[in-house]
């Protein structure tokens, strides 16, 4: 298999709630909107995608707050902690370097997901 783009989807339904964090604070824009999903895209040609898509019968089960984590890398994750917290948003881990090579900080967004932003780190013994 060779994919052609990825894009987790979250099953929530605080549509609104979410395109105003993603959008405010890290740069998304809206690529498709209805009542039911919310495509959005990151700035540039990463070709980062996330999407939210409200519960649906018992097929979809609603996102219940933990177990998922969407991953920034970044050119400074200092810089982006102080940016975040300047906002208000509420960092639940401040800046760190972790022993498996990365700097980070988290924050979470409105419906729990974890928003790990990191910057790999030089190898030790390189």
């Amino acid at each position: 298999m060779q994919p052609k783009k990825f894009a987790p989807i979250v099953i929530t339904e605080k549509l609104q709630e979410v395109k105003a964090y993603y959008v405010e604070h890290f740069g998304f824009s809206v690529d498709v909107e209805n009542d039911q999903y919310l495509g959005l895209k990151a700035a540039g040609d990463a070709g980062i995608e996330l999407s939210f898509m409200v519960p649906e019968g018992e097929t979809l089960q609603r996102f219940q707050g933990h177990g998922l984590i969407h991953c920034f890398e970044v050119d400074d994750v200092d810089a982006e902690y102080a940016r975040l917290q300047k906002r208000g948003l509420v960092m639940v881990q401040p800046p760190q370097d972790n022993p498996w090579g990365d700097r980070s900080t988290i924050t979470v967004d409105p419906v729990g997901v974890n928003i790990y932003i990191y910057k790999p780190l030089p190898a030790a013994n390189a």
